[in-house]
């Protein structure tokens, strides 16, 4: 390689001859935990949800209304950077684990101009949430768990030709406790994938959406789908929403919470008997009899 030529090429090189877009991490923070309620009963414990984070935004665009946390990739960072530290601020902790599911870059879906998302999902344990903190920043005007809920709302297939498309239509509910009181949020987003040649195309849009900022209704449905089909495939996936600690009930539960699917309770067990250790203690959940706790066996998790 001629370095002369290529030294010569990029001083006279102009990166401004091309419009390029502002890139930001948007991360759909999962966990699992109690359900939320204004007026909780304490004589018995409130069902497990899967929950979501969101910040209501305090500035334009989108003012009063609730995203999901991130922010704009700052000069040096790579977009993993970013979103460590976009979820280090809102939430205090950097222990999640984090992976890029999807990017976002169609015209328009920014309305300050051409921004580019890349969405990140993220799982949080309740130790994690317990030993970090919520903290507004930046735009963000207050910071809230919603106890989350999605069902299908259609589904349809359609075929022309060699191209086959899939369409489902999902239905997402979201509910919390903010400074407000008791606040509901709702979205209808598509999921498109379009087969054709063996290779797929998965795309999502918004069919409504109220009260959730910017295009995050179908980024939330896209990363929801991403951990589904994820612990299709590998069950690790599921202790990541636990502690260090847990009953195989808790696994179970968080299992079908994300798969919205009831297992049975002796082949679960069996499927995840190598990746756990059973421990000395005993815990007494509610009016059950005491279960045994488990903690991961590492041995199988770092082959």
């Amino acid at each position: 390689m001629n370095r002369t030529e290529e030294k010569k090429f990029l001083e006279e090189y102009d990166i401004n001859k091309y419009d390029r877009p502002s890139l930001a991490a948007d991360i759909a923070v999962f966990s699992i935990g109690r359900k939320i309620t204004a007026e909780p009963d304490y004589r018995k414990l409130p069902p497990k949800k899967l929950k979501l984070l969101l910040i209501k935004r305090a500035e334009q665009p989108f003012r009063g209304e609730w995203a999901l946390p991130g922010g704009f990739m700052k000069k040096g960072e790579t977009i993993y950077e970013t979103a460590r530290r976009e979820l280090k601020e809102e939430t205090g902790t950097d222990k999640a684990y984090l992976e890029l599911c999807h990017v976002f870059s169609d015209n328009g879906r920014d309305p300050r101009g051409w921004i580019v998302s890349q969405a990140f999902m993220a799982i949080l344990n309740e130790d994690d949430i317990a030993n970090g903190h919520l903290a507004a920043s930046g735009d963000a005007g207050e910071t809230a768990w919603f106890d989350v809920t999605i069902t299908k709302a259609a589904e349809d297939k359609q075929e022309q030709g060699d191209v086959i498309t899939c369409i489902k239509d999902y239905e997402l509910l979201l509910e919390g406790v903010t400074k407000d009181g008791q606040l509901t949020l709702h979205a209808v987003v598509r999921e498109q994938i379009m087969y054709r040649d063996y290779h797929e195309i998965v795309s999502y849009y918004i069919i409504n959406s109220q009260g959730i900022a910017f295009d995050h209704a179908r980024i939330i449905i896209c990363v929801w789908n991403r951990i589904r089909r994820m612990l299709d495939s590998d069950i690790r996936l599921a202790f990541d929403f636990m502690p260090e600690r847990f009953t195989l009930t808790d696994i179970q539960e968080a299992v079908e919470l994300i798969s919205g699917q009831e297992l049975i309770k002796p082949n679960f067990r069996r499927k995840i008997a190598d990746y756990v250790i059973e421990t000395e203690q005993i815990v007494q959940n509610g009016g059950h009899r005491p279960a045994k706790v488990f903690v991961r066996n590492l041995d199988r998790f770092y082959q």
